[in-house]
């Protein structure tokens, strides 16, 4: 472990909360919101020796740019479409073919391209996972014996990824297919037109250093908002319980996790390190006696 840069952190938090009784009828609302972000303003040379960045797998921390910002390989929008054009363009390795992801070539030895993709010269700083904007609320209401809340939360502003070992098909040669692929990768069996319009590269475990390099393809908006909990309740009239030596009685229904709007496939738990793991939705009913 080394002190390894000198990073300015920036940013605000806002929470505020409102309530008001009106006879019988009671509410609160409130709400939060926090935005951050950070650049390194110097790096220590430490055991790399390097005054300018210092690289981590697919991580770099490199002056005037965010902490740990993702170092990958910048993807042209491009998927191969005929073996020409896989002939004259730049590519990670000689088995690179029609239906591969296509890279652009940013440098070289030499400081110019150099008609090869690789990860020495061709990576470039492209944002990091910090979420830039974040936000929740909650809103409460009770009327005589009826009581209601609900409380959300979600991330305005960040870059996610998705993991080669959620996406990779046929991975280690067993491997099935992701089902967010079905339909929607380049095949030899689509035509001309769908292989134009498709999403993910071929299904190959030969150009998976190609096509499940780290890169911009993988990259995506990674905000969300999601329904944290919404709980329903009622609680019975204190003459008719207290007849039979009860404080209180409240019968209620919880629903945490019922919704979530984002761009992570569906299912996917977009608060979890490791994406794939499934949102868990639970439904709670339940009675509350105090005596």
């Amino acid at each position: 472990l080394t002190n390894l840069a000198e990073v300015q952190n920036s940013g605000f938090e806002l929470s505020a909360t409102y309530q008001k009784r009106l006879k019988d009828f009671h509410f609160s609302i409130g709400g939060n919101m926090s935005h951050i972000q950070n650049k390194v303003n110097a790096i220590d040379p430490g055991m790399t020796g390097e005054t300018d960045r210092h690289i981590s797998g697919n991580k770099i921390t490199t002056r005037n740019k965010p902490m740990n910002s993702y170092y990958m390989l910048k993807w042209t929008g491009k998927i191969y479409q005929t073996q020409e054009e896989v002939n004259n363009s730049a590519r990670t390795s000689t088995t690179v073919t029609v239906g591969d992801l296509k890279y652009r070539d940013i440098s070289g030895p030499d400081g110019v391209p150099d008609g090869i993709i690789s990860p020495e010269y061709d990576r470039v700083p492209l944002g990091n996972s910090l979420p830039r904007f974040q936000y929740g609320g909650t809103f409460n209401a009770s009327y005589k014996g009826i009581d209601f809340s609900i409380a959300f939360q979600g991330i305005g502003k960040q870059n996610s990824y998705l993991s080669t070992a959620m996406v990779q098909p046929l991975r280690d040669n067993f491997g099935n297919v992701p089902s967010i692929l079905e339909g929607k990768y380049w095949s030899p069996f689509n035509t001309a037109e769908e292989n134009l319009s498709a999403k993910y590269p071929r299904l190959s475990n030969v150009s998976k250093n190609n096509n499940y390099a780290t890169s911009s393809f993988w990259m995506f908006n990674g905000s969300y908002f999601r329904l944290k909990n919404l709980t329903l309740g009622y609680t019975l009239p204190e003459t008719w319980t207290q007849k039979a030596g009860i404080n209180r009685v409240r019968f209620y229904v919880s629903g945490s996790d019922l919704f979530c709007l984002s761009n992570f496939p569906d299912g996917w738990d977009p608060e979890m390190s490791y994406k794939a793991y499934p949102i868990t939705t639970s439904l709670v009913m339940g009675l509350q006696v105090n005596f």
